[in-house]
């Protein structure tokens, strides 16, 4: 392994940035040395207010700098590919916002193409909690998972920002819309659960859209071979939830706090803040009896950037990820496909 730190570049300046430049800062094995704006001066705004020394005017400015070993791509997700393969054609290996979108497969070929990791910004999988939580439920803790639940919702702040006023609620800069930005969490929770393996087939059973035509809440249900099924739901119509049960035939495992950590204090502000949560869980045996799991707290912004960088010093790519990646999108996809069909069954 190399003895050094990695190299991070920042494409675009979207709020996300801000927390993920905290955990590049924190982490022992990375480097921020520059981000990139459309504007040279709100670049280089955004460098002093974060301290990040070096600020270009246009992304291709950035990619062309050969010192960057790795970028993070928080552009909006309908411009997304066109950075990624970009990016990987300069050499850079890509850590990029989630969701993703139609395109991607060839996106990720470029990457693989190109020798450079792709992963995608699903920070809560590189937890400890999320760790501890794996090896559970490889070792049969909670025996065969046979029905996961699970959701990410909360309640938008203001009219303008529920009608488009977000990247969110505009189908322009998202295009599935909350689904795409909140409910990745629920469907990757449940292809988590379930080893990522496919569904046979989904449906999206309720869908709520703005006056813009863009979906605001959803929900639906996934069915899997020999009888297993998940259901689901997110939007910005309810209030906030962020949880995952996984329930097996010998136990289950359930999770109140999975995006952002902060445990249900009420603290939403936490979702842009430097983050130490994800230390506890709730294991529950067949008969119905919860015990408190306790794990080592953890900023998981900071592991996913450990996680990557040690892939780059390394030299050894680890396809786990675009595989995740790309079998999460694949269901998002379908269930999407369902959404614009009234509700169609779309089979995998």
């Amino acid at each position: 392994m190399e003895n050094r730190k990695v190299r991070w570049g920042i494409i675009g300046t979207a709020e996300i940035a801000t927390k993920v430049v905290a955990g590049m800062h924190d982490a022992e094995n990375a480097d921020v040395v520059a981000v990139a704006s459309r504007s040279l001066d709100r670049a280089q705004a955004w460098a002093d207010e974060y301290d990040v020394p070096q600020a270009f005017g246009s992304y291709d400015e950035l990619l062309a700098d050969d010192s960057i070993d790795a970028v993070y791509i928080p552009v909006p997700t309908a411009h997304r590919n066109e950075w990624i393969k970009k990016a990987a054609r300069a050499g850079k290996h890509v850590y990029a916002e989630k969701p993703l979108a139609d395109g991607i497969e060839e996106a990720i070929d470029v990457c693989k193409e190109n020798g450079v990791q792709f992963m995608d910004g699903t920070m809560w999988l590189h937890s400890t909690r999320t760790q501890d939580i794996e090896k559970r439920i490889a070792n049969g803790d909670i025996g065969d998972v046979r029905r996961v639940t699970s959701a990410f919702t909360f309640k938008a702040p203001s009219k303008e920002w529920y009608e488009g006023g977000n990247g969110r609620t505009d189908k322009s800069r998202e295009p599935m819309g909350c689904f795409g930005d909140q409910g990745w969490y629920p469907i990757s929770a449940t292809l988590w659960s379930f080893g990522y393996e496919l569904p046979e087939r989904v449906q999206m059973t309720f869908v709520s859209k703005n006056s813009i035509d863009t979906i605001v809440a959803c929900g639906g249900t996934l069915w899997f071979s020999d009888g297993r099924m998940a259901t689901f739901d997110a939007g910005c119509e309810l209030a906030h939830r962020s949880q995952v049960e996984t329930v097996g035939d010998a136990g289950l495992i359930r999770i109140d706090d999975l995006v952002g950590g902060q445990g249900r204090s009420g603290n939403f502000a936490a979702y842009g803040e430097r983050f130490t949560g994800s230390t506890r869980y709730i294991l529950g045996d067949a008969n119905g009896k919860d015990t408190e799991q306790e794990v080592e707290p953890c900023d998981h912004v900071v592991k996913l950037v450990e996680k990557f960088s040690n892939i780059i010093l390394t030299g050894e790519l680890d396809d786990q990820w675009p595989k995740r990646s790309l079998a999460c999108h694949r269901v998002m996809s379908a269930l999407f496909e369902s959404a614009e069909s009234n509700g169609a069954v779309v089979s995998l």
